[in-house]
């Protein structure tokens, strides 16, 4: 994955007022995690990985669908 930013672009991420505005980087100097952050397929396999987290995050899918159907069913 190459990054979408030309090297030394701004990037206007300055949380500081003090300190310098962050500009991009070559692509090797971020971390490999970096690139597959936003990679659903890497994502599930990470969690698959731990089956206790894996667990857990499908817990709160179906419960957050229960939710969404039990409030649903409540204004008919």
């Amino acid at each position: 994955i190459k990054s979408s930013c030309p090297v030394g672009t701004l990037l206007n991420l300055k949380i500081k007022k003090s300190g310098a505005e962050p500009v991009a980087l070559e692509d090797h100097e971020y971390p490999e995690w970096l690139w597959t952050v936003l990679d659903p397929k890497a994502q599930e396999e990470k969690l698959k990985a731990d089956p206790a987290k894996y667990q857990k995050k499908l817990m709160r899918q179906r419960n957050r669908k229960n939710i969404k159907h039990n409030n649903f069913m409540a204004q008919m």
